[in-house]
């Protein structure tokens, strides 16, 4: 699984292109809203994997930035609800014993504000690094803002052991990215190429969650309902964009159902675009 999602954003001929422009997006993330189009570029990663695409990242030109970039602005407001939420749980208890401390002079009480305040944003980060993956992807699944705030498919996803090993591959992957981008970004010239480093590393986070995600909800449901569109191009200038990647993913997907189905002849692929990760592959989480 480590493999195939630190290899992911380097398939395809136009690989340096993909990469090049998440790379520049995030050299401004200064700027914000070129972080909000990572964002729903992110999302559109997950959409994907979701439909189980592993090996055709999405192409930049396949969608309207506009629309991509407001869907990483709503990307962005369920995080920031969920940080909000854990900072207040974290905070308040921590600054009421802190503030207790030192109005009655009581030092150790000041002391027990700050551990207290610690554990619970250990706490709070590991409760994140769960519900996170499982809301972002409810939301890409369902393409409503509300989904990310979904309590029962929190409360079932977040404790399958699927979704917690997915997390878990995510969280080392995340510790590879910032290990990687401290050695390279020693030098100045390493340091133009850290944002290149994030965006294959968010890429590969992002196809491990929708991943695990996929297989988890699949365990609990039986199967994953029809994914809605993203914020693809509609018209004659999509057609620019979308041509190689739809042509290597129908060419994918004609191997496939030609070597795995080579006599039926009557069954719609229409099941197929909506299944997610293959579950016959138990490998895929070693």
């Amino acid at each position: 699984m480590l493999e195939a999602a630190l290899r992911y954003q380097t398939q395809g001929e136009d690989w340096i292109k993909r990469v090049g422009i998440g790379g520049v997006l995030l050299f401004f993330f200064w700027l914000f809203v070129p972080v909000l189009t990572v964002y729903g570029y992110m999302m559109e990663v997950v959409r994907r994997v979701l439909r189980g695409d592993t090996e055709n990242p999405p192409s930049w030109g396949e969608f309207d930035i506009v629309d991509l970039t407001i869907q990483g602005a709503k990307t962005f407001a369920i995080l920031f609800a969920y940080g909000i939420v854990v900072g207040l749980v974290a905070g308040i208890p921590s600054a009421v014993i802190s503030f207790i401390g030192a109005v009655a002079g009581i030092e150790i009480l000041s002391l027990l504000g700050s551990l207290v305040g610690f554990v619970l944003n250990f706490a709070g980060s590991l409760l994140l690094a769960i519900v996170v993956p499982v809301a972002l992807s409810n939301f890409v699944l369902k393409d409503e803002l509300a989904a990310g705030f979904d309590v029962n498919v929190l409360k079932r996803v977040c404790t399958s052991r699927t979704m917690l090993r997915a997390v878990g591959f995510a969280i080392v992957i995340s510790i590879l990215m910032q290990v990687v981008s401290t050695v390279v970004g020693i030098t100045i010239i390493g340091l133009l190429v850290v944002p290149f480093i994030f965006f294959v590393g968010f890429s590969a986070i992002a196809f491990v969650w929708a991943s695990g995600f996929a297989d988890a909800y699949r365990e609990i449901h039986g199967e994953l309902p029809e994914i809605p569109d993203g914020p693809t191009k509609t018209g004659p200038d999509a057609a620019a964009g979308t041509t190689a990647g739809a042509g290597a993913a129908s060419a994918d997907a004609d191997t496939t159902t030609t070597q795995s189905t080579p006599d039926d002849s009557g069954t719609s692929d229409a099941d197929d675009d909506y299944s997610g990760p293959d579950p016959t592959d138990g490998n895929r989480w070693d």
